[in-house]
């Protein structure tokens, strides 16, 4: 989970500035504290960085690229 006392200056998205705000959990309706980018408009919280941890990277794709060798080969031809 991302370390609120040392990371809360700078957004991960574009480095900018950021400030602590007091959010509603959806779900509960509680307060939770969190921060907000001034200039890109990220908002993240602890619940928030622990969903984010729980997804795995999405898988690579595996598309063909245009020029690549196997890219200009035809099924059946050769």
């Amino acid at each position: 989970m991302q370390d609120y006392e040392e990371d809360s200056m700078h957004c991960v998205r574009c480095q900018g500035f950021m400030i602590a705000i007091q959010m509603k959990d959806v779900s509960s309706q509680d307060t939770v504290f969190g921060w907000r980018c001034l200039l890109c408009g990220e908002a993240t919280d602890p619940g928030i960085e622990a969903n984010r941890q729980r997804h795995s990277l999405p898988i690579r794709s595996r598309a063909r690229v245009p020029g690549s060798p196997a890219a200009g080969r035809v099924k059946g031809a050769g």
